[in-house]
C-alpha cells in the first residue's frame, strides 16, 4: 500500500490504462475512457485494493467518463463533495458503509479528490471535442451523481 499519491505513478496509470484501449471503429475518447474505467476499477478491486495511486487513477477516469458523456459542468464538484462525504463517515466510525466490495474503504485523499477534478475537466474537453457543442449541461449528471451517492447509505 502507498501512503500518499505520487503524480507521476498515476499519469502513468492513467496513459497506460488508455493505452491498452485500443480505438475502435466509430468510437470516440469517451469510449476508451469507459473501458479505461472498467479496467482500472477491476485492477482495484480484485488486485490492489490500498493502492492509493490506482484509487486516483480510477477516480480521475471516472470523472472524466462522466463529464466526457454528460457535458455538465458539475462534475468537477463531486470529487470535493465525495471527499466531505467520505470525511463525515470516517468521522463517525461508520466508513465501512461506504465500501462496494469486501475490501477496506480507503481513507479521505485530497490528492485523489484532485485527480478528480482533473478528469472531469478534462472529461468537459472531450465532450466538446466529441460533440462540437460547448459543455454547459449542468444537471446532466445528477442524476448518476445521485445514484452514486446514495449508493452507501
Amino acid at each position: 500500500m502507498t501512503d500518499q499519491v505520487a503524480d507521476s505513478t498515476v499519469q502513468s496509470m492513467i496513459a497506460q490504462s488508455l493505452a491498452q484501449q485500443l480505438a475502435r471503429p466509430g468510437e470516440t475518447i469517451v469510449h476508451r475512457v469507459s473501458r479505461s474505467f472498467r479496467a482500472l476499477q477491476k485492477r482495484r478491486r480484485e488486485v490492489e485494493p490500498l493502492n492509493i495511486n490506482l484509487a486516483a487513477a480510477e477516480h480521475y477516469m471516472y470523472a472524466r467518463f462522466l463529464a466526457g458523456t454528460s457535458g455538465d459542468p458539475s462534475v468537477k464538484m463531486a470529487p470535493t463533495l465525495y471527499g466531505l462525504k467520505k470525511r463525515v463517515y470516517f468521522a463517525l466510525g461508520i466508513q465501512d458503509r461506504m465500501a462496494t466490495t469486501q475490501n477496506p474503504v480507503l481513507p479521505p485523499d485530497s490528492a485523489v479528490e484532485s485527480w478528480g477534478k482533473k478528469g472531469a475537466s478534462d472529461g468537459l474537453v472531450d465532450y466538446t471535442t466529441t460533440t462540437g457543442l460547448p459543455a454547459t449541461n449542468y444537471g446532466n449528471a445528477a442524476s448518476s451523481l445521485v445514484s452514486e451517492a446514495r449508493r452507501y447509505n
